[in-house]
């Protein structure tokens, strides 16, 4: 992989985000290999998924419109939503034009219907990464561990409703929740 990418991630999060993502390229390097995806395409968008993440809430929805993306209400209300999708562009920008992987990046904050098996293990390396430290993340590794790629999911997907529901419902974001539905559905 071009170094430049490490220099651009290191450059531009601090200390703690950009440690969060080397933590979510290794994982999700390991889980690829564990699933069956590419293992370096895993990686290189572990590695990128959070360069958005430290910017402003208006930051977010203004670059976003820049690059053409549709701010959906809820994203208006909580631009954070939007880290994904404008990590996607900025790594376009940077060079990345494989296709999966600038999706696994902009859809590691929701999930996304019928999503890849690369933008399923960039969703859950995010959750899981061994510097994350919350209730059920531990659940969530041992799932994984185990070979159960729909069952960690399920049980990440699950998590991410009901600490955003804990906001109100509003702030869950539609996306997650059919996601959870197609995930559950098997």
């Amino acid at each position: 992989m071009d170094p430049k990418f490490h220099d651009y991630v290191r450059g531009s999060l601090s200390m703690e985000r950009y440690l969060h993502s080397v933590g979510t390229a290794n994982t999700a390097k390991e889980l690829a290999v564990r699933f069956g995806a590419d293992p370096e395409r895993a990686y290189l968008a572990g590695l990128l998924h959070d360069i958005a993440r430290e910017s402003s809430g208006s930051d977010l929805v203004s670059e976003a419109k820049q690059q053409g993306i549709m701010v959906s209400e809820i994203e208006d209300k909580l631009p954070v939503l939007l880290h994904g999708k404008v990590a996607a562009a900025r790594a376009r920008m940077l060079g990345v034009h494989d296709e999966e992987v600038l999706s696994a990046i902009a859809s590691h904050v929701t999930g996304r219907r019928g999503w890849t098996k690369l933008e399923q293990i960039v969703y859950l390396a995010d959750k899981i990464e061994p510097g994350r430290d919350y209730p059920g993340v531990e659940a969530i590794r041992r799932q994984a561990s185990s070979g159960d790629l729909r069952g960690a999911l399920k049980l990440c997907l699950e998590n991410a409703i009901k600490y955003a529901g804990a906001g109100g419902a509003s702030l869950v974001h539609p996306e997650t929740v059919v996601v959870l539905d197609e995930i559950s559905q098997g």
